[in-house]
């Protein structure tokens, strides 16, 4: 057993090559199941391989999602200072279905720190961009006006320069988050820090985005 602060991490190895057959594969996958909830494990880390979701197995889903909407702002200011904009300078668009709360959060901590926001949120997105203006005094923006970091919170929705994609699997456009004084395995990294950020186990404070670009 590992531990990453905290967290304890179990590693466990299902023995099952190619030319066994998928029955036999099967069964062992319900054995090893069966073994990690014996053991108390509640959350697993599972390879591209595994033939279930963690909740069709009994276990609770670990959420990148979360995660990274939380963290939405950071990701922002690194985002702009790998294309060397200056924050003040630049305009950054919100996307999303809905006006959910990780969005407005990202919204109420970027507007101090940008020169502008696009709110794209069907029907309540133009009411809140007015609050935000009246809140902070960050002006309206036009959808034309475009932008140059999008953050997506939805798979619908337009998309300007360069994209962070925080939903369902995520995508960060070349950028990774790291916990300093935690030394992660780089496979395992995204899914640990969700969990450990999940348990309130580390703070904004301690992470740090850098470019893998």
């Amino acid at each position: 057993m590992i531990y990453y602060g905290a967290l304890p991490l179990v590693r466990y190895t299902i023995y099952a090559p190619e030319r066994l057959a998928n029955w036999r594969k099967e069964r062992r996958w319900k054995r090893g199941i069966h073994a990690l909830h014996q053991a108390g494990v509640r959350q697993v880390i599972w390879p591209g391989v595994c033939p279930w979701g963690a909740r069709e197995a009994g276990f609770v889903p670990i959420e990148l999602e979360g995660f990274y909407q939380g963290i939405a702002d950071r990701l922002v200011m690194a985002a702009l200072e790998r294309a060397g904009r200056k924050s003040l300078d630049s305009r950054v668009a919100l996307v999303g279905q809905r006006l959910s709360v990780p969005l407005q959060m990202a919204a109420e901590r970027l507007c101090p720190q940008v020169r502008q926001l696009l709110i794209q949120v069907p029907e309540h997105g133009e009411a809140y961009a007015r609050w935000l203006h009246g809140q902070y005094g960050l002006p309206m923006v036009p959808a034309a006006a475009g932008a140059d970091v999008t953050v997506a919170f939805s798979p619908t929705g337009p998309r300007w320069g360069d994209c962070l994609e925080l939903y369902g699997v995520c995508a960060l456009d070349g950028l990774r988050v790291a916990a300093s004084g935690l030394e992660l395995p780089e496979e395992l990294a995204a899914p640990l820090l969700a969990v450990l950020w999940e348990r309130g186990a580390i703070s904004r404070d301690e992470l740090t985005v850098v470019s893998t670009q």
